[in-house]
């Protein structure tokens, strides 16, 4: 499935453009990891400055996927405040059943003083930059039911053209190979990179050798022997691996307690994440926190 290089479409862009124009809102797709996959419409100066900095760019984009994550959970639009403050929200695209990114929309300050969650530990040390101070200052102030009717918009529409369009792209390109034929070494990379697109598109979900093998068109045995041959590691240590990796950044970039992070990433129970990821880095979950907010406070 080609779902996520798909949504780089012409009619993606053209739909990001003219809601961005129609509303003055600031658009971009982005894929699960938070990376921007279209073009940026009607960004803000001072979003544009802030995503020149590698770090500070680095919480954008903790931002964009955490806002994306729980957006989600209920497949409905989710309004929050971004790691700078600002109010941004983010609307799911599942395709086929598979969660491949996110259209993120906002940008704005509000007029009302609304209580709204704060999708990651809304951080100052920007404001000694008095460049970005500056271009934050000038950023419009919209009152909050403008931001909810956008985000209801924007949900139509991804519902009713964007998901529509792609599911058919994904239809396709999802048809079961004729059975017996030869495949090739090219054939095969792409089944496994397709496998890990899968992998990453379903931490939330108990994730299954049989089933991801499935997804692909190989028998689990098969499956089983091509994956390690290819990617050195084990299915199973491959995607506690990737888990684990995800764990420190959303420990590192957001406020979800240790229990969501760890539904979030498909532990079933929050002792046993626990147990897994003190396994992987010697250190809780919670001690790590904690070291990174003692770290703050030092510098």
């Amino acid at each position: 499935m080609n779902s996520v290089s798909s949504l780089d479409s012409e009619l993606i862009n053209k739909i990001a453009l003219d809601f961005a124009h129609a509303t003055g809102l600031a658009v971009v797709v982005v894929n699960i990891h938070g990376e921007e996959i279209s073009e940026r419409f009607s960004f803000t100066s001072f979003c544009k400055k802030m995503r020149e900095d590698p770090e500070l760019y680095s919480r954008c984009k903790m931002s964009d996927r955490c806002g994306g994550l729980e957006a989600s959970k209920d497949n409905k639009p989710c309004i929050y405040r971004c790691h700078a403050g600002l109010t941004d929200f983010s609307i799911p695209l599942i395709i086929a059943g598979n969660l491949v990114g996110f259209v993120l929309c906002g940008q704005v300050r509000v007029t009302n003083d609304i209580t709204m969650e704060n999708i990651q530990k809304v951080d100052q040390h920007w404001q000694s930059d008095l460049e970005l101070l500056k271009a934050y200052e000038s950023i419009p102030l919209v009152d909050f039911s403008k931001v909810i009717a956008s985000a209801d918009l924007l949900k139509l529409i991804v519902d009713n053209c964007i998901k529509k369009h792609l599911n058919f792209i994904v239809i396709n390109d999802t048809a079961s190979p004729e059975p017996d034929r030869p495949k090739s070494t090219a054939a095969y990379d792409a089944k496994i990179k397709k496998a890990l697109r899968y992998i990453d598109s379903h931490f939330s979900e108990d994730l299954r050798l049989e089933d991801v093998a499935a997804h692909v068109y190989l028998s689990p045995y098969y499956f089983s022997k091509l994956f390690k041959k290819q990617l050195g590691i084990g299915f199973n240590a491959y995607v506690t691996q990737q888990r684990m990796m995800n764990a420190k950044q959303m420990l590192e970039h957001s406020d979800w307690s240790i229990a969501s992070i760890a539904k979030n990433l498909g532990f079933s129970q929050t002792s046993y994440f626990c147990k897994v990821f003190r396994q992987t880095f010697q250190i809780t979950p919670q001690m790590y926190r904690e070291n990174l907010v003692g770290d703050d406070i030092a510098s």
